[in-house]
């Protein structure tokens, strides 16, 4: 058996006081992609082997930030043919919302936060890629004849929502804060050998929604036996935030039972997106520098990590986390003055 490990594919969100930072915000990261192979045949004296095509597939990144009551908006994306092909980051950053997102030969991480009414953010960033059930678009992934190929590759997502206005005001709360954050990895093969034909398309995905709702009031028609008759009684529903958080190992089999090479498509993937109806309460003294403190220790370990698959440019994770403590920082200050 033999083992074949890319480098952690890892960006984290420091969620410090996470309910402080914004009123809406997300990230997810995917990590440690990793290959193991196993020899189905260990009598054909054959030792198992695989190819990572980086030729092959697509990446894209793609970021946008709204304000309505600004009357702000801002977008950018990119997709370039090849498994992890290119390193970017893109950030789109307007007064009260922002989103980034990042990709390199060792990282596909995505962050965002709303904080004000009527903002909200989205971003995604993918590479590799699945086209159909029967895998006849982009191959990334060979391996030897009678092989079997597991990956992992590891998932963290969080998201937060808090302090939401309702624009309601009896009966029921309908509006509210949310944010979402989504991982997948997919992998899809097809091959007719040896009297066999074998079809596989398996995602694998996690997600989580975080929802706040804001306080509202409802009323009651009771009979109040004191003053001899019916009258209205209002009772005050109080405001609920939420925050939460996911850890997963994402899996993918490959199974190669013919006596012949065998190719299959393999795609990885990253999303968030939030909305915010209120801006966020002002952070205690510290939250904002334990966040930066926190995004930039995790980029930076990913930053001194090395990828098993070539790409032409080399990453620069690490700027980009640091410019999203940056503009944490950046929206307190406005909040405070």
């Amino acid at each position: 058996m033999n083992r074949f490990s890319t480098v952690a594919l890892t960006c984290a969100f420091a969620f410090s006081s996470a309910s402080a930072l914004a009123a809406s915000q997300a990230a997810a990261s995917i990590g440690n992609l990793s290959f193991t192979l196993v020899d189905l045949d260990p009598f054909d004296n054959m030792a198992p082997s695989m190819s990572f095509l980086t030729t092959s597939g697509s990446t894209a990144l793609s970021v946008s930030a709204s304000d309505t009551a600004l009357g702000e908006s801002e977008a950018s994306s990119r997709t370039r043919p090849g498994t992890f092909s290119f390193s970017n980051e893109f950030l789109a950053q307007l007064t009260n919302s922002a989103s980034a997102a990042s990709v390199s030969d060792s990282a596909l991480s995505v962050q965002g936060v709303a904080n004000g009414p009527g903002t909200a953010f989205n971003a995604s960033a993918s590479t590799g890629g699945v086209s159909s059930y029967y895998a006849t678009g982009p191959l990334t992934i060979s391996i030897s004849a009678n092989t079997a190929l597991l990956i992992n590759a590891d998932l963290s997502l969080s998201a937060a929502a808090s302090n939401s206005n309702c624009s309601s005001y009896y009966y029921y709360c309908n509006s509210s804060d949310y944010a979402t954050a989504t991982g997948s990895l997919s992998l899809a093969y097809n091959y007719s050998g040896d009297g066999a034909s074998v079809s596989y398309n398996q995602t694998d995905s996690s997600s989580i929604t975080a929802t706040a709702t804001g306080a509202y009031t409802t009323s009651s028609y009771v009979y109040d036996p004191t003053v001899g008759y019916y009258r209205y009684v209002y009772t005050t529903v109080p405001g609920a935030d939420d925050a939460k958080s996911l850890t997963d190992v994402l899996t993918g089999k490959f199974v190669n039972m013919s006596n012949q090479v065998q190719s299959a498509s393999l795609g990885i993937s990253v999303s968030i997106n939030g909305v915010a109806t209120s801006a966020a309460l002002v952070p205690e003294p510290g939250t904002m520098g334990l966040t930066a403190l926190g995004l930039a220790a995790v980029g930076a370990a990913a930053a001194r990590t090395g990828a098993v698959s070539a790409v032409p440019e080399p990453g620069s994770a690490v700027l980009s986390l640091m410019g999203f403590a940056g503009l944490f920082a950046l929206l307190r200050r406005r909040r405070a003055a």
